[in-house]
């Protein structure tokens, strides 16, 4: 009699383990979440992987388009688009983002385990200019348009950091933001409140460093006091390109998952613009003619507006 009680409690057990052994197998486990924090999109190009950044040219009216499969050129207004062979000290392949010193015209470009890099023959050649930067990982990158010497980069894992000699050196700064995933930075060179009490506001070192997050977007002073989470966009906003305005320079573009949003009033408030695509993660503008704005979806669409964003047109 006790055999078959045995007999009875394995095949009880069995088919218990074999219930909890399927139910995982079919049950989707949830998304982990690296320490990076890094949301990805999941569309891609079969050509470009994702689409990075942008920037077009104003020596040339060249476009370069960075991506996860390396940098593509256009000498037609972004209709087609040759891959680079550049010549770098490192295995370039991802440029995540540009910032430009129209002064030198010097391209620099920053991106997955390559660091940061400058180029001053419109991207063909590479050089490394990260010294005191740690980390490869860079997500994020922009100029001060007062002082093309200064210039910031988010490290993953490792903080922002700033140099005041045109990328020749750089120091930590702070963390960044609280959100993690930061993947886009914009800097909006108009004096802030603290600027004006601080009567610092008809010197260079003024303005805003914006941070586009998973998690919605932040600014930070010039003088690095802290972050604060901006009320007029989306808390849930997932960013991925940030465009000041060169000229009118209260004025930026966030490309986001939702579209493409504008503020012109210093990041006060926010409007969606028109064009109906999702998942911006590209934008620029013409750095002589704001009017000029350029915009690139994940899987490789190109728009173009040529009245600020009022009204876009697709390229390819």
């Amino acid at each position: 009699m006790k055999s078959k009680y045995l007999i009875a409690i394995i095949v009880v057990a069995v088919v218990l383990v074999g219930s909890v052994y399927l139910f995982q197998r079919n049950t989707k486990a949830p998304a982990q979440v690296s320490s990076r924090g890094q949301e990805e999109v999941t569309a891609e190009n079969p050509t470009y992987g994702h689409i990075h950044s942008l920037f077009r040219n104003p020596t040339d009216g060249t476009i370069l388009m960075g991506t996860h499969h390396g940098l593509f050129k256009s000498n037609d207004e972004g209709k087609t688009m040759v891959k680079v062979e550049t010549k770098s000290e490192v295995a370039a392949e991802d440029f995540m983002n540009f910032a430009y010193d129209p002064s030198t015209n010097t391209i620099y470009a920053g991106g997955h385990d390559v660091g940061i890099m400058k180029s001053t023959d419109g991207g063909s050649t590479w050089f490394k200019t990260d010294s005191g930067v740690k980390g490869a990982d860079i997500h994020a990158l922009a100029i001060n348009p007062l002082d093309p010497n200064s210039l910031y980069a988010f490290s993953v894992d490792n903080g922002v950091f700033r140099t005041k000699d045109g990328a020749t050196s750089w120091y930590r700064i702070d963390d960044g933001p609280v959100n993690p995933s930061v993947r886009a930075f914009g800097y909006m060179a108009t004096p802030s409140s603290m600027d004006r009490n601080m009567r610092t506001d008809k010197t260079t070192n003024i303005g805003y460093l914006w941070a586009g997050t998973g998690g919605g977007l932040y600014s930070s002073f010039a003088c690095f006091c802290g972050w604060t989470k901006t009320e007029g966009i989306s808390d849930n906003a997932t960013i991925y390109a940030l465009a000041p305005d060169p000229v009118n320079r209260g004025r930026m573009l966030v490309g986001t998952r939702d579209g493409i949003f504008e503020t012109t009033d210093e990041g006060q408030s926010f409007s969606k613009l028109a064009l109906g695509a999702a998942n911006i993660t590209a934008l620029a503008f013409d750095q002589a003619n704001s009017n000029v704005v350029l915009a690139a979806t994940n899987d490789g669409v190109l728009y173009k507006s040529i009245d600020g964003g009022k009204d876009w047109t697709t390229i390819r």
